[in-house]
């Protein structure tokens, strides 16, 4: 049991380092702009330096509402990405009156 545990929490710190390199910027900068790219990242790193978990209606309504870009384009990266492997520290669904 507890090997699971290592080899999961060992995916999961792969996952986020990832995420946060100019490796994961690269690879999506040509569907999606670095700017876009950025906002995620900081709010990923905002998100693990404070020790919490981010739910995901809040990064929906960061990017939206305080970064300005469009509820598509920000599903759509959702979608790509496949935001769900993110869990734990992404929490919750997205709320339909959002959408």
């Amino acid at each position: 049991m507890s090997n699971t545990v290592d080899i999961e929490l060992i995916d999961f710190l792969d996952l986020l380092n990832h995420t946060l390199s100019n490796e994961f910027t690269e690879k999506w900068r040509h569907k999606y702009s670095e700017k876009f790219i950025k906002h995620f990242q900081l709010k990923i790193l905002h998100t693990i330096n404070k020790g919490k978990v981010l739910k995901i209606n809040t990064l929906y309504l960061y990017l939206t509402k305080k970064c300005k870009y469009s509820r598509d384009q920000v599903l759509n990266f959702f979608e790509t990405i496949d935001i769900d492997i993110y869990r734990p520290l992404l929490t919750g669904k997205l709320t339909k009156h959002l959408l």
